[in-house]
């Protein structure tokens, strides 16, 4: 299991809002990796570090902190494209860095502010974002967090990259097409304005009935001097197993 994440005074997250998703097919911009990786090395992320290293054995907390230049964009199913109101099958969610403390890893997590900077919101143990950038060979990354699956996209081909997304979808890669009815399946009548919302879910997700990986209210949050951008998924604490 991936251990507690310690997200501070900041929850952070973007993904899903309707205005990320925007017309049908219509991608968003990339996300500044410069800027996300500058956030992921301040002093903000070190006090984040420090934190989540409070969980770890004595020798490791105290022993020094490397942060990585690596900047990975980590995109999250958008909810218009399981309701078949967008081509955007994910939208971009936050940036990871990895980091390493006394030989235990670690990953932080960075997102834009309403007024584009970049700050770092979180910090999880272990490098489950870096493995699945290396399994995904340069394709773009994305995450069905429901479920704690990882997919490649390439072009219209979706690629399982661990256990949960090839239970999900089979071993072998499959159109957008086909991967847009399984996730119209899984979670139509699970979207806002749904029974399912009605019932006091957030966003059309049940928080209360969320995999023990996973807690996405929809929520605002003040940070420092702005507002971090949110959308239907928000990092909280909590657990996630290992990809």
């Amino acid at each position: 299991m991936r251990k507690l994440r310690w997200v501070g005074g900041l929850v952070g997250g973007l993904l899903l809002a309707a205005t990320a998703a925007g017309s049908a097919g219509a991608a968003a911009p990339g996300p500044d990796l410069a800027a996300a990786k500058a956030a992921a090395h301040s002093a903000q992320a070190g006090q984040l570090i420090a934190k989540a290293a409070q969980r770890l054995p004595q020798a490791a907390a105290k022993a020094g902190t490397v942060v990585q230049q690596d900047a990975v964009p980590v995109y999250a199913l958008n909810p218009d494209f399981v309701a078949g109101k967008s081509g955007e099958v994910a939208s971009l969610w936050y940036v990871a860095t990895t980091a390493s403390k006394g030989g235990a890893a670690m990953t932080v997590y960075t997102v834009p502010d309403r007024s584009g900077a970049w700050q770092a919101v979180n910090v999880a143990s272990g490098n489950t974002e870096a493995r699945m950038a290396g399994a995904a060979k340069g394709a773009k990354l994305f995450t069905e967090p429901q479920i704690s699956a990882w997919y490649a996209l390439s072009g219209d081909q979706v690629r399982a990259l661990n256990a949960s997304a090839t239970e999900a979808i089979g071993s072998r890669p499959i159109s957008l097409a086909a991967y847009q009815d399984k996730v119209t399946a899984r979670y139509a009548d699970k979207q806002p304005g749904s029974a399912y919302d009605a019932n006091g879910t957030a966003g059309g997700y049940d928080v209360n009935a969320a995999t023990a990986e996973s807690n996405f209210p929809v929520v605002q949050v003040a940070a420092g001097g702005g507002v971090v951008l949110l959308g239907a998924y928000t990092l909280v604490l909590y657990r996630r197993k290992h990809a």
